[in-house]
């Protein structure tokens, strides 16, 4: 085998102008069908991988990205978590607003008010909770307002509507408390 090969290549690159000639043009027909059927192809599916490298490229870059932005977020996540037992207590995810009338009552009381009515709404919107009450006495109105936006459950008031009446005063206020 290994003569023949060499022979082969004796002949085709001899002296003799015929056969080198027949083998010089049997290589190019080689080459041009080779080349139409195998690096046409090659080329096309190589210019795909090209463009799909570069797509997945800026995909990892914008994961990458992504990524970091999430470890960001979990490390404030963690850093949050220790607050949680403080903030059920001043927003708590379950309305409830009897526990709040009992708190509300006793700033009244220790305010020299008494509450006449206290009406909440049923329905929570966005997580706020409207509340109306109408108050009683002659009880310290700035104060009152004041220990009321200091409570532990987050509570804002949005308006107070005095009226003094011939033996006492009456406060009709109407303030928000919120849940998760």
């Amino acid at each position: 085998m290994r003569d023949e090969v060499q022979n082969s290549a004796k002949l085709f690159f001899s002296n003799e102008l015929f056969l080198s000639r027949i083998y010089t043009v049997w290589a190019l027909v080689c080459m041009v069908l080779f080349g139409f059927f195998a690096i046409g192809p090659l080329a096309f599916s190589m210019g795909k991988k090209v463009t799909l490298y570069k797509e997945m490229r800026a995909l990892n870059y914008g994961l990458n990205v992504k990524l970091q932005s999430l470890s960001e977020l979990s490390a404030d996540v963690s850093v949050a978590e220790r607050f949680g037992p403080i903030l059920e207590a001043t927003v708590p995810k379950e309305l409830n607003t009897h526990s709040y009338m009992v708190l509300f009552m006793q700033q009244a009381a220790a305010s020299g008010f008494s509450v006449k009515n206290f009406v909440s709404s049923a329905e929570s919107e966005g997580g706020e909770v409207p509340i109306v009450v109408i108050l009683e006495g002659t009880g310290d109105l700035s104060g009152f307002i004041s220990a009321l936006e200091g409570m532990q459950r987050v509570t804002v008031v949005d308006s107070v509507k005095y009226e003094k009446l011939t033996d006492s005063a009456e406060a009709t206020v109407n303030l928000r408390i919120f849940n998760l």
